[in-house]
């Protein structure tokens, strides 16, 4: 799995999950993974933070790299 932000307007943020097609991918970034993505979620960008501290713990557990 990857997980991009992408910035939209009226103070939202789009979370893109994404399928990797390679495990040492970023979980989490700002830049889409090669795989497809499967999954789109709007988001206060207020709350994009708390959404980057779980998948950083999620990449940490899982062994994976997060994008900075």
């Amino acid at each position: 799995m990857t997980v991009y932000a992408e910035t939209r307007r009226g103070g939202r943020t789009r979370l893109c999950f994404g399928t990797a097609e390679d495990l040492g991918e970023p979980v989490y970034g700002s830049v889409p993974g090669a795989g497809p993505v499967f999954f789109r979620h709007d988001i206060p960008t207020a709350d994009e933070p708390l959404y980057r501290a779980f998948f950083t713990e999620l990449a940490h557990l899982a062994d994976r790299p997060i994008a900075s």
